[in-house]
C-alpha cells in the first residue's frame, strides 16, 4: 500500500510539471520487483541512450529535454519490453521480474497508448499460438481465421482512439497498424510452408495472387520500424518466403541461409535494414541451424561482402573465430573456474572420466526462465551425462538473486576467474555449449542451447 501512495503521489507531481506542452520535459521512471540487476536500460533504434540505477527501494526516475517522439525499449535482466513517448510525457512503470511482461503496470501521462500497445503484444502471442494449430486449412479458410482476428483488433484499436478523444498522434497510428498487421502478415507468408508440411506435400501448394495483395501496402525499407521485433520478423518471413520458392524452382539453390542472405540483397535498399537483417540471418545460421559447429563459408561470404556496419562484421569474425579455437577430437584445454564460494579448480577435475555438457551462459542473451527448463529436460532425458554450468560473468549477482537461477544445482554451477583460458573463445559474448567425451576429449566444439543437432549430438555421446 505504501508503494501505491508513493507511486500516486509521484504520478501527480510529475504530470503537474508537464501540463505546459510548450515545455518539452519528459519523464520515465518505475520500480522493479525482484529485480535481476542494479540497473534499466533506456534505449531508442536499439541503441543505449540512458543506464538507470535503481535507488535502494528498486526505483528508478529521470528527467528529458527535447526526448523525440517515438518508440523505445526498456531492458532488464536479459528482458525487454517497448514503449511509446510523446515529448510531455511522465510514464511511470511497475513490473515483476518472476512475469516481465505479463506483470507490466504502466501510469501517468502517456501510460494509456502503453498499456494499449501491452495488451495487443500480449494477444498477438496468443494469437500466434492458436493459429499455428490452423495450417491445415485450406488457403480460404485460413484467410477468414486471418481478417476475423484483424477486424478484432481494428475494433479494438478505434474503440480506443474514442476513448482518448482522437488524440493519438501520426506516428502512434503508424506504430499501432504495424503491431496489429504485421505478426499476421507474417502467418501468411508462412503459410504456405507449413501447409506443406502439415499435409505431408512435396511441393507448396499454389496460393492465389489476391492472398498476398497486402504485400502492396508494406515499405521494405522503413527503417523507424526497424528495432520494432513484428516488422524485422515479418521482413525475415517475407524473405525466407521468396527464398524457399527459388528452392523449389531451381534445385540447385537448396542452401536456404544463401538464398535469404541473396534476397536480402536484392530486396532491401536501406543500409541499416540490410546490414541488420544479413547479421541476424548469418549468426542464426551459425548458432540454431544444423550447420551449428561449422562454418557455411559461402553464406559468410556473402555477408561479409555486403555488410558495412563495421560492428557487425567484428561480431561475425569473432564468433567465427571463436568456433575454431576449441578443435573437434582433441582434449579440451584446461581451463579455471571457480565454486559460488570462491573456491579455484579447474574444469578437467570437475569433468574426469565423465561425459559432459558443458554451457556457458549469460542471462543477456537467454533469459532465466528458458536457461532453467533447457536444462532441466536434458538433465532428464540425459541422466548418464554430467551438465555442467558456467557464467560467463563474473560476479554472483545472477545465481543468488534471481528466482530462476536458484533452481540450478549449485553443485553444478560455476563462474569464469579472471585470467581463465576460456576467454580466447568467448571473445564474441555468445553462450556456447562444449560436448566433452569421458576420456576429456571433445566431441562437438562449439553448438548452442537451442540448437536442433544437439539432442542428437548428446545421444552420440552417449553411445561412445
Amino acid at each position: 500500500m505504501k508503494y501505491f501512495i508513493n507511486l500516486i503521489l509521484l504520478t501527480l507531481s510529475v504530470s503537474c510539471t508537464t501540463t505546459n506542452k510548450q515545455n518539452s520535459t519528459a519523464y520515465f521512471g518505475g520500480q522493479i520487483v525482484n529485480p535481476k540487476d542494479k540497473y534499466v536500460l533506456f534505449l531508442k533504434d536499439d541503441v543505449v541512450i540512458d543506464t538507470l540505477t535503481l535507488d535502494n527501494n528498486n526505483r528508478f526516475l529521470k528527467e528529458y529535454q527535447s526526448l523525440d517522439e517515438g518508440l523505445y525499449t526498456f531492458k532488464h535482466g536479459g528482458e525487454f519490453q517497448y514503449i511509446y513517448f510523446e515529448p510531455t510525457d511522465s510514464i511511470l512503470v511497475r513490473l515483476n521480474t518472476w512475469d516481465f511482461d505479463e506483470s507490466i503496470v504502466f501510469s501517468g501521462n502517456g501510460s494509456s497508448k502503453n498499456e494499449f500497445l501491452i495488451n495487443l503484444f500480449l494477444q498477438n502471442e496468443k494469437e500466434e499460438k492458436y493459429m499455428y494449430q490452423n495450417f491445415y486449412l485450406d488457403e480460404h479458410d485460413f484467410m477468414q481465421k486471418i481478417d476475423s482476428l484483424s477486424a478484432e483488433k481494428n475494433s479494438i484499436y478505434k474503440d480506443f482512439v474514442a476513448h482518448e478523444d482522437n488524440t493519438v498522434t501520426e506516428g502512434f497510428e503508424k506504430l499501432s497498424n504495424a503491431a496489429i498487421n504485421f505478426p499476421l502478415d507474417r502467418l501468411k507468408e508462412v503459410y504456405p510452408y507449413y501447409y506443406k508440411r502439415v499435409h505431408n506435400l512435396d511441393k507448396i501448394p499454389e496460393i492465389s495472387e489476391d492472398f498476398y495483395n497486402y504485400r502492396d501496402q508494406i515499405n521494405l525499407n522503413e527503417e523507424s520500424l526497424l528495432s520494432f521485433y513484428p516488422y524485422q520478423n515479418y521482413l525475415i518471413s517475407y524473405l525466407y518466403h521468396l527464398s524457399y520458392e527459388l528452392k523449389e524452382k531451381d534445385s540447385t539453390k537448396n542452401n536456404m541461409t544463401v538464398n535469404v542472405l541473396n534476397s536480402i540483397n536484392e530486396n532491401i535498399e536501406s543500409e541499416n535494414i540490410k546490414n541488420t537483417l544479413l547479421k541476424r540471418v548469418i549468426v542464426n545460421d551459425f548458432l540454431k541451424s544444423e550447420s551449428t559447429c561449422s562454418i557455411n563459408n559461402e553464406a559468410l561470404d556473402i555477408f561479409l561482402k555486403n555488410c558495412t556496419n563495421q560492428k557487425f562484421i567484428e561480431q561475425v569474425e569473432s564468433l567465427v573465430n571463436d568456433s575454431k579455437y576449441v578443435v573437434n577430437n582433441q582434449p579440451i584445454h584446461n581451463f579455471d573456474v571457480t565454486k559460488y564460494n570462491n573456491s579455484t579448480l579447474t574444469i578437467n577435475d570437475i569433468i574426469k572420466d565423465q561425459n559432459t555438457v558443458i554451457y556457458f551462459w549469460s542471462t543477456e542473451y537467454m533469459s532465466s526462465e528458458y536457461l532453467i527448463n533447457r536444462i532441466k529436460y536434458l538433465e532428464k532425458t540425459h541422466p548418464n551425462v554430467l551438465f555442467v554450468g558456467i557464467n560467463m560473468k563474473t560476479s554472483n549477482d545472477n545465481l543468488i538473486a534471481d528466482p530462476y537461477l536458484k533452481q540450478l544445482d549449485s553443485a553444478k554451477q560455476y563462474k569464469l576467474t579472471g585470467n581463465s583460458y576460456a576467454y580466447n573463445y568467448l571473445t564474441s559474448k555468445y553462450p556456447r555449449v562444449i560436448i566433452v567425451n569421458n576420456k576429456g576429449v571433445v566431441e562437438n566444439g562449439f553448438t548452442y542451447l537451442d540448437s536442433r543437432k544437439l539432442t542428437s549430438e548428446i545421444n552420440k555421446l552417449e553411445k561412445n
